[in-house]
């Protein structure tokens, strides 16, 4: 078989898309062509398109449905058109939602909110989600276009004015979803602007794990593993199918994320006493050293019962708990975001060697650290089918 030509029409996206669609290209023997355009290259006669139809790119859409009224098979990576009916494969972003608002929730938030600068449907579902899966006091929306006519929405100024002072007024401590990886930085921005703590006053939880992002802040960006690479694969693989003819789905093939990358952003327990504050910081700092409940009532001039009896009335754990959560949770950090060996992440979260990680780890998870490294880095999970 002759190679195929594809053109993929995405305007800007994540490497990671490209990378999922370039591992297919190759397994494939594809000619890809990558253009910014709203129309085709003069002379291209390939044998499909891969695109990203955004809300803001009209004339994009008006092109992708002159390329299907002229039979030429077209996926697209976005559901900002879902009116426009074309086979798709995008990210399970009421999953996504929901993953925040689990996430705020084990950390005992009570005050939460949303933060995008724009709100097309692609925001309704990822905030839908997360409205649909916390429990409390629903999630004030913060939307800049909402608030602004549209010759303004662009000047940086006002947008980090405006949000700051609904950062001020709102409860604390509050925790924040932000649509993506940019909205968490500018929200970041607006609160340090205004002198809040970050997370403890404010915590921050953005999307995609962009580390060009999150890892270039004055507070590194938690941020939910939106799957990128299996999405750009996946609709690799679909564009596949219809070129041959096969059947596809009526409903978007959802690919669900993969987990949340936590950083200091998030690295927070929301609590009111001051003491269990305290509590949790000295843990924070002695994560790598043999400390435990009595080390740490002495620290804070504490009795031992006093220090469970605050906990339990706080969080309703125990200090014990607390500190193994933390190291888990640095555990999980290491692994998804360094290569540093079993060993050595052992040493740095407290446990006394590799085979007491492992297994803590795989009692309180059901999978050993290297299948979980392994599957932040290529997950394996059975896409899911959903109808917007």
């Amino acid at each position: 078989m002759a190679s195929r030509h594809i053109l993929l029409q995405l305007g800007y996206t994540s490497r990671r898309r490209l990378e999922g669609i370039a591992r297919f290209a190759r397994e494939h023997d594809w000619h890809i062509t990558l253009e910014d355009r709203s129309s085709l290259p003069q002379g291209w006669t390939g044998d499909g398109v891969l695109t990203l139809l955004r809300a803001n790119r009209p004339n994009l859409l008006d092109y992708a449905r002159r390329l299907v009224r002229a039979g030429v098979p077209l996926v697209d990576f976005a559901v900002c058109h879902p009116e426009f009916k074309v086979p798709r494969v995008v990210g399970d972003h009421a999953a996504i939602g929901a993953l925040a608002a689990r996430h705020f929730r084990e950390r005992h938030f009570r005050h939460v909110a949303w933060f995008s600068m724009d709100f097309t449907h692609t925001e309704s579902l990822r905030l839908g989600g997360f409205r649909n899966n916390w429990t409390g006091e629903p999630p004030a929306a913060l939307v800049w276009r909402h608030e602004i006519d549209a010759e303004r929405y662009d000047d940086w100024n006002a947008m980090i004015a405006w949000l700051g002072e609904k950062l001020v007024a709102a409860p604390k401590p509050l925790a924040v979803f932000a649509y993506n990886d940019a909205d968490a930085a500018r929200l970041l921005n607006a609160a340090l602007s205004r002198g809040l703590a970050v997370p403890e006053e404010v915590a921050v939880l953005g999307v995609d794990d962009e580390s060009i992002i999150v890892e270039n802040q004055q507070v590194p960006l938690s941020s939910i593993r939106h799957d990128l690479e299996r999405l750009g694969y996946e609709g690799a693989a679909l564009l596949e199918r219809m070129m041959n003819g096969e059947r596809v789905p009526k409903t978007p093939i959802l690919i669900p994320p993969t987990g949340i990358t936590e950083r200091r952003s998030t690295d927070v327990i929301a609590v009111s006493s001051p003491a269990i504050r305290a509590a949790i910081r000295a843990i924070a700092d002695h994560l790598a050293d043999a400390y435990g409940t009595d080390q740490l009532a002495a620290d804070l001039v504490l009795s031992r019962a006093t220090l469970n009896r605050l906990f339990r009335a706080e969080l309703a754990t125990t200090p014990s708990a607390e500190m193994l959560r933390q190291r888990l949770a640095k555990a999980k950090l290491l692994l998804t975001t360094t290569s540093l060996p079993l060993k050595t992440i052992a040493a740095a979260c407290g446990f006394c060697h590799a085979a007491h990680l492992a297994n803590v780890f795989k009692a309180q998870l059901g999978q050993t650290p290297s299948a979980y490294r392994n599957a932040a880095k290529c997950p394996c999970r059975a896409v899911a089918l959903q109808r917007f």
